[in-house]
């Protein structure tokens, strides 16, 4: 028998020696998930990107404080609570508008470096798609800086305001009438 049988038959003692050693049972757990994948960086993004994006400031200039100002003249039957109040709403308006020029900011500059970097490898489609994302987030922005020059700077936030001041002139006349029904002429 040459060598070279001997090297591929084996050795029959050390192949009869061999024994072997029975394999753990894995629970089927260990390596099958069979929950629903936990998407909540996905979810954090949508929450994130619903409070900042253009609808946000939408929402808030779409508002009647004419129930508001009611209740506070009802409450406080002073103006200059009511001038306090104003600036407050013109506050909040602006804080809305900064929060969604960022997000806007933020997002445009993202979608330039996907763009880019999409761009060099070649991924023709992808760009198309990002370019089409980046045009709607400059639409978006260009609407949020002519909300900011129309509401803030100019002061024309007046479609809030007047809500509010009609609600409260129908409070003080609500306490007026109420205070003339109370003494019987």
């Amino acid at each position: 028998m040459s060598w070279l049988s001997k090297l591929f038959t084996g050795n029959k003692r050390l192949n009869e020696m061999k024994v072997e050693t029975p394999q753990p049972d894995i629970p089927e757990e260990v390596f099958i998930e069979k929950n629903e994948p936990n998407n909540t960086a996905e979810v954090l993004d949508e929450e994130y990107n619903a409070q900042n994006n253009i609808y946000m400031v939408y929402n808030f200039l779409s508002k009647d404080y004419q129930q508001s100002g009611y209740e506070d003249a009802l409450a406080h039957p002073d103006t200059s609570y009511r001038n306090e109040k104003i600036k407050e709403i013109q506050g909040e308006l602006g804080i809305i508008v900064d929060k969604a020029k960022t997000f806007y900011e933020d997002a445009i500059r993202e979608l330039d470096f996907l763009i880019e970097s999409r761009n060099r490898i070649g991924m023709v489609d992808v760009v198309d798609e990002l370019k089409m994302r980046k045009e709607k987030a400059d639409d978006h922005y260009r609407k949020i800086i002519e909300i900011q020059k129309q509401a803030i700077d100019l002061g024309e936030s007046h479609r809030l305001v007047i809500s509010y001041k009609r609600g409260f002139q129908n409070g003080m006349a609500a306490i007026a009438i109420h205070e003339s029904n109370k003494r019987k002429f």
